[in-house]
Protein backbone atom coordinates (compact mmCIF):
# COMPACT_ATOMS: atom_id res chain seq x y z
CA UNK A 1 0.00 0.00 0.00
CA UNK A 2 1.65 3.33 -0.97
CA UNK A 3 0.77 5.96 1.54
CA UNK A 4 0.59 9.79 0.23
CA UNK A 5 1.44 12.75 2.51
CA UNK A 6 0.53 16.08 1.39
CA UNK A 7 3.21 18.11 2.60
CA UNK A 8 1.77 22.31 3.14
CA UNK A 9 1.79 24.90 5.56
CA UNK A 10 3.74 28.34 6.21
CA UNK A 11 7.04 28.65 8.07
CA UNK A 12 7.59 31.81 9.42
CA UNK A 13 11.33 33.30 10.86
CA UNK A 14 11.87 36.70 12.49
CA UNK A 15 14.65 38.28 13.84
CA UNK A 16 14.65 42.10 15.37
CA UNK A 17 17.59 44.55 14.77
CA UNK A 18 17.98 47.71 15.90
CA UNK A 19 14.99 49.38 14.69
CA UNK A 20 14.30 46.73 12.50
CA UNK A 21 12.06 43.56 12.04
CA UNK A 22 12.82 40.96 9.09
CA UNK A 23 10.15 38.48 8.67
CA UNK A 24 10.47 35.43 6.50
CA UNK A 25 8.07 33.64 5.14
CA UNK A 26 8.11 29.60 3.71
CA UNK A 27 5.05 28.74 1.66
CA UNK A 28 4.41 25.26 0.99
CA UNK A 29 2.12 23.11 -1.19
CA UNK A 30 -1.08 23.90 -1.16
CA UNK A 31 -2.20 26.05 1.40
CA UNK A 32 -5.37 25.33 3.67
CA UNK A 33 -7.19 28.00 6.15
CA UNK A 34 -5.85 25.99 9.10
CA UNK A 35 -2.23 26.98 7.80
CA UNK A 36 -3.52 30.35 7.73
CA UNK A 37 -5.29 30.25 11.63
CA UNK A 38 -1.65 28.72 12.49
CA UNK A 39 0.65 32.05 10.74
CA UNK A 40 -1.42 34.87 10.79
CA UNK A 41 -2.00 35.54 14.53
CA UNK A 42 1.88 34.51 15.06
CA UNK A 43 2.55 37.31 12.66
CA UNK A 44 -0.13 39.69 13.70
CA UNK A 45 1.31 39.25 17.65
CA UNK A 46 5.06 39.78 15.65
CA UNK A 47 3.37 43.00 13.99
CA UNK A 48 1.59 44.41 17.31
CA UNK A 49 5.12 44.36 19.02
CA UNK A 50 6.70 46.30 16.31
CA UNK A 51 5.64 49.49 16.36
CA UNK A 52 8.30 51.86 15.57
CA UNK A 53 10.48 49.90 13.65
CA UNK A 54 10.99 49.24 10.01
CA UNK A 55 9.21 45.71 9.17
CA UNK A 56 10.61 43.91 5.83
CA UNK A 57 9.78 40.64 4.66
CA UNK A 58 10.77 37.72 2.37
CA UNK A 59 8.25 35.36 1.03
CA UNK A 60 9.56 32.16 -0.19
CA UNK A 61 7.15 31.09 -2.93
CA UNK A 62 9.57 28.55 -4.61
CA UNK A 63 7.62 25.13 -3.22
CA UNK A 64 4.24 26.92 -3.11
CA UNK A 65 1.77 24.90 -4.89
CA UNK A 66 -1.25 27.39 -4.49
CA UNK A 67 -4.49 27.45 -1.99
CA UNK A 68 -7.41 25.63 -1.20
CA UNK A 69 -10.49 27.56 -1.54
CA UNK A 70 -10.83 29.18 1.87
CA UNK A 71 -7.17 29.99 2.33
CA UNK A 72 -6.83 31.92 -0.72
CA UNK A 73 -9.87 34.20 0.66
CA UNK A 74 -7.94 34.26 3.94
CA UNK A 75 -4.70 35.50 2.27
CA UNK A 76 -6.34 37.96 0.27
CA UNK A 77 -7.64 39.27 3.87
CA UNK A 78 -4.31 39.35 5.55
CA UNK A 79 -3.02 41.09 2.67
CA UNK A 80 -5.25 43.85 2.33
CA UNK A 81 -5.37 44.13 6.53
CA UNK A 82 -1.94 44.67 6.63
CA UNK A 83 -0.80 46.38 3.56
CA UNK A 84 0.42 48.89 5.07
CA UNK A 85 2.93 47.12 7.81
CA UNK A 86 5.61 46.58 5.22
CA UNK A 87 8.51 49.48 4.30
CA UNK A 88 9.71 46.24 2.10
CA UNK A 89 8.32 43.21 0.77
CA UNK A 90 10.67 40.72 -1.49
CA UNK A 91 8.38 38.00 -2.98
CA UNK A 92 10.63 34.97 -4.21
CA UNK A 93 9.14 32.43 -6.53
CA UNK A 94 9.44 31.05 -9.95
CA UNK A 95 6.44 31.12 -11.44
CA UNK A 96 4.89 34.39 -14.32
CA UNK A 97 1.79 34.53 -12.73
CA UNK A 98 3.43 34.96 -8.99
CA UNK A 99 5.15 38.40 -11.00
CA UNK A 100 2.64 39.35 -11.95
CA UNK A 101 0.66 39.56 -8.84
CA UNK A 102 3.29 41.13 -7.41
CA UNK A 103 3.09 43.88 -9.70
CA UNK A 104 -0.37 44.27 -9.61
CA UNK A 105 0.11 45.02 -5.82
CA UNK A 106 2.47 47.62 -5.78
CA UNK A 107 -0.28 49.87 -6.21
CA UNK A 108 -1.96 48.79 -3.19
CA UNK A 109 1.25 48.55 -0.98
CA UNK A 110 2.50 51.17 1.26
CA UNK A 111 6.24 49.67 1.36
CA UNK A 112 8.16 48.46 -1.95
CA UNK A 113 7.31 45.18 -3.14
CA UNK A 114 9.67 43.67 -5.62
CA UNK A 115 9.29 39.63 -6.99
CA UNK A 116 12.90 37.81 -7.41
CA UNK A 117 13.58 34.59 -9.18
CA UNK A 118 16.41 33.92 -6.60
CA UNK A 119 16.79 34.08 -2.88
CA UNK A 120 19.99 36.15 -2.42
CA UNK A 121 19.43 38.53 -4.75
CA UNK A 122 15.77 39.29 -2.61
CA UNK A 123 18.02 39.23 0.82
CA UNK A 124 20.40 41.76 -1.00
CA UNK A 125 17.64 44.16 -1.89
CA UNK A 126 15.94 43.97 1.13
CA UNK A 127 18.91 44.72 3.41
CA UNK A 128 20.41 47.49 1.61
Amino acid sequence: MKIKIEEHGIGVAMKKTGKRLFVELKMIGKLTHEDYEVFVPILEKALKEAKGRDVDMLVDMTEFKGWKMRAAWDDMVFGLKHRGDFDRLAVVGKKKWEEIAVKMMRPLMKGEIMFFKNRDKALKWLLK
